[in-house]
């Protein structure tokens, strides 16, 4: 499955009600993968089973962030982030389910591969969040060092996922795919 996504959209972290349904419709239409990233217990609280219904109304996949590995069971789609990620010695989820990995250098990149992730998301691309960017070039290297497929992060839009596919990798993911 995860070889036919070129966009992944991320949630942000706390969804203003008047956002709900920009995301929602972001999903329906245009996102191949959402992963969900909330700010705590009470955000995750209040969204977690509206996307679950979305996604099985639309048959689309969510994953997890790691951030709320407390939260589920281990019988879900998970994205690990990089502190996440560099914990784990072997896959923390079964492979009938699709594990990602937010992944920002070489160390990380092997981390993932070892255990078994399903794809990647390098990052950031471009300067992000007071975050200098890694460029083109080095996303390049860090793609083809991954066994799985590899989606740009950093200050990404749809137009990107051209120049992802340039660069080694299979498209884009990030927040403002959900807002746009």
């Amino acid at each position: 499955m995860i070889t036919e996504v070129n966009l992944i959209g991320i949630t942000p972290e706390v969804i203003q009600d008047k956002d709900f349904e920009k995301i929602k419709d972001s999903f329906e239409s245009r996102l191949d993968l959402l992963i969900l990233r909330f700010k705590n217990k009470k955000e995750f609280n209040k969204h977690f089973r509206n996307f679950i219904s979305i996604a099985k109304s639309i048959n689309k996949e969510i994953a997890i962030n790691s951030r709320h590995l407390d939260q589920i069971s281990r019988n879900f789609n998970l994205h690990l982030n990089s502190k996440d990620l560099m914990r784990f010695d072997k896959r923390p989820i079964s492979t009938s389910f699709i594990l990602g990995a937010s992944c920002h250098n070489d160390l990380e990149i092997k981390k993932a591969k070892k255990i078994g992730c399903d794809y990647l998301l390098i990052s950031p691309i471009n300067k992000a969040h007071g975050k200098e960017g890694i460029g083109w070039s080095r996303f390049k290297y860090l793609s083809e060092l991954s066994a799985c497929p590899s989606f740009a992060l950093g200050g990404m839009k749809k137009e990107n996922v051209i120049d992802a596919i340039k660069n080694g990798g299979q498209g884009v993911a990030g927040i403002s795919l959900v807002k746009d």
